[in-house]
């Protein structure tokens, strides 16, 4: 009898409501001894004259059902993080794969056989695509430790394992010191400033935990809005305390959770780690996946972003602090600043920014957001009905091209109890072309992570809420609309971080382009379109303090870098953090702040590569300035930048790809600051 294991069946779309926590161990152990025993006939039939099908497709085959099966493991443990016999079976199935992926890196007759094919007459005739692809297989072998003597891979096995482990432990201790804080609120005059929706947020939070009033609890999500909004300055100082000793030895649950430990364990293994390969530390073995940049220039790179904004960040600040003492602040602390620059812009442009959220309706704008991508890159996105979903709050959208079925887009809106405290996007099936021609279509989930709407009007967007959604959608497209044919080189999450991170940032351009938010902005009641003089004040309101966001890039890049670059200078992690702050002041966080133990991004694959954001964010904003001049909405712009940036399957570096673009060498913009990029997911505040 066919296994009746949803996953272990043939799907064209997960089948979320189908899983339970019973098929997990069931389903992954049955694919890794199948993998297993394939591995073992490949390198049989392919040790002498190895071919493309029958090794290179055979084991992407073989990869690629592995990945879709875990894709959606991983989604539904987001919202199953409560349910202990997930868990249990999650952990079980992880410890399974890392061995079984840990014996496939140390398969020397497998790497022979991807060598002996990359060194045969066959492969002088690869396109470019193949050429990469091999050549992208053959580096994960040797930074796995491929080439080392058998103690020498024992080690790094061991170190792997502890490394997991230690990741693991970071990601915890930081969920669970946020969960346990909580502040009951009793009078709804201590909320003043907070949006309708945030405060209905808090009395359903409330009304959860049994009993009256509001109850705030310390995510992203709130952190952020209390530090713009909240009247109450005392409210702000205790959010932003517990904020930003979250996992340390200081605030409510001090040294309960503690990450210091953790993170100075984590960061020595993943030095030695380093060392055991070859390289003189971490950052130099992250790099080496890259195709822009040495360690050298990435950190040259930071130093001349802080150099170049810093003008800008102390006129900022000292704006601040004018404005500060005129309100009656005297000396300005970090559980200020976001407030008065708010404070600040509408003093300047009144209510510029809190009215254009009317003007954003999440559906009106998604809708317009799937128009604009159809106009410029020649595709249809439909919205489908009926399909699988673990919440009725999940769409879902097919992505076309000539009536053919390019991909499909799902997205996971709004921010619940058990979802991911940040915006995001994952790839649940990567494009591949099997060994029978057959397409096997991708798959994304962007989740963005906005407040649920109030009862009595629909999702109202934020400027930053905005960022976020075509932010994320730019990933989706470059996910989606690939024609690489190749699993190993198609997903995002192949792709070398800048690269991963360049669609998003540019797609955040349109949302600062006065041609565009005119055509976007529409109110979610009448229809009225958003007026020039309106756009105006939005722009000019943004472009007002703008160097704070450059300063929490920089800071995050920096200290990210450091950490992994300079490992064993004698620096513990406060004191690294203590010199960043040297270098960038203004971000005011006090002795007490412990910013690095409740940094998850070094723990969630961006350890050593934070600064991503800032290099992509440098060429986006360069490549943008083509689609100003050309006219934003401009197809055969679009269709250029799709067919360059989008649809090889090749590894072409990023930095060849904007020129190919631009017409023109982009070295020189590294020189350069962009003051007004932001991103939600890299903000400490």
């Amino acid at each position: 009898m066919p296994d009746s294991n949803p996953l272990l069946q043939n799907w064209d779309l997960p089948p979320w409501s189908s899983v339970r926590a019973e098929h997990l161990v069931p389903a992954i152990t049955s694919i890794l001894a199948s993998n297993r025993q394939v591995i073992s006939d490949i390198v049989v039939s392919q040790a002498e004259t190895p071919n493309w099908d029958d090794l290179v497709l055979a084991v992407d085959e073989i990869d690629a059902r592995l990945a879709d099966a875990i894709s959606i493991i991983d989604v539904l443990t987001v919202v199953k993080n409560h349910d202990n016999d997930w868990q249990s079976a999650v952990t079980a199935c992880s410890t399974s794969v890392e061995e079984y992926r840990a014996w496939k890196m140390a398969h020397r007759e497998l790497f022979n056989a991807y060598q002996n094919l990359e060194q045969s007459s066959i492969a002088r005739s690869f396109d470019a695509p193949r050429q990469a692809a091999l050549a992208k297989i053959l580096r994960e072998f040797q930074l796995s430790g491929i080439e080392l003597p058998v103690e020498g891979q024992q080690e790094l096995t061991e170190l792997n394992g502890r490394i997991r482990q230690l990741e693991e432990q970071f990601l915890n201790n930081l969920e669970n010191d946020s969960a346990r804080w909580h502040k009951p609120i009793d009078d709804i005059t201590l909320l003043g400033g907070l949006p309708a929706a945030l405060q209905q947020r808090f009395a359903q939070l409330a009304e959860a935990a049994g009993h009256g009033g509001w109850l705030i609890p310390l995510d992203l999500n709130t952190h952020q809005q209390i530090m713009m909004y909240a009247h109450n300055r005392a409210l702000r100082e205790e959010h932003f305390l517990a904020y930003f000793t979250r996992a340390s030895d200081q605030g409510p649950h001090s040294g309960q959770y503690n990450n210091a430990p953790v993170l100075e364990t984590l960061l020595a293994l993943r030095h030695r780690k380093a060392r055991l390969l070859g390289f003189a530390n971490f950052a130099e073995l992250i790099q080496a996946s890259v195709s822009d940049g040495s360690t050298a220039q990435v950190k040259a790179f930071i130093e001349q972003h802080i150099a170049a904004s810093k003008p800008a960040r102390i006129s900022d600040t000292d704006a601040v602090k004018a404005f500060a003492v005129e309100r009656g602040i005297l000396e300005v602390q970090g559980w200020d600043q976001e407030y008065l620059v708010e404070q600040l812009r509408e003093h300047h442009f009144g209510d510029a920014l809190k009215e254009l959220r009317s003007y954003l309706p999440l559906d009106g704008t998604l809708r317009r957001l799937c128009l604009f991508s159809e106009r410029m890159f020649g595709v249809e996105i439909v919205e489908l009905r009926e399909f699988e979903r673990w919440h009725e709050h999940l769409r879902l959208f097919e992505v076309r091209e000539n009536g053919q079925t390019l991909g499909y887009l799902y997205l996971d809106p709004f921010k619940v109890n058990k979802s991911l405290d940040f915006a995001s996007t994952f790839t649940l099936r990567n494009r591949r072309i099997t060994a029978e021609g057959r397409p096997v279509l991708p798959i994304a989930l962007m989740s963005c992570n906005f407040t649920l709407p109030a009862e009595d009007q629909p999702c109202l967007l934020e400027h930053l809420d905005l960022r976020v959604l075509f932010h994320e959608f730019g990933h989706c497209l470059q996910h989606i609309l690939t024609r690489s044919p190749h699993h190993v080189l198609s997903g995002i999450t192949q792709l070398p971080r800048p690269t991963a991170e360049f669609a998003g940032q540019l797609f955040e351009g349109w949302c600062q382009s006065r041609e565009f938010l005119l055509w976007l902005g529409a109110h979610h009641a009448t229809g009225e379109r958003l007026s020039e003089t309106r756009v105006d004040a939005v722009l000019a309101a943004l472009q007002t303090q703008a160097s704070r966001q450059t300063a929490i890039q920089l800071t995050l890049a920096l200290l990210d870098f450091e950490l992994h670059a300079t490992h064993g200078d004698g620096r513990n992690v406060e004191q690294v953090f203590q010199d960043v702050q040297k270098e960038i002041p203004q971000l005011k966080l006090p002795g007490t702040a412990r910013l690095a133990n409740g940094f998850d991004y070094v723990v969630t694959g961006y350890e050593a590569m934070v600064y991503a954001y800032l290099w992509s964010g440098v060429l986006a904003t360069e490549v943008f300035k083509r689609f100003e001049q050309d006219w934003v909405f401009n197809p055969k712009t679009g269709r250029e930048f799709r067919e360059i940036f989008f649809s090889p399957g090749d590894a072409q570096s990023l930095l060849s790809k904007v020129q190919a673009f631009l017409g023109h060498p982009a070295d020189a913009l590294f020189a350069r600051p962009t003051p007004t990029e932001t991103n939600r997911s890299v903000e400490i505040d």
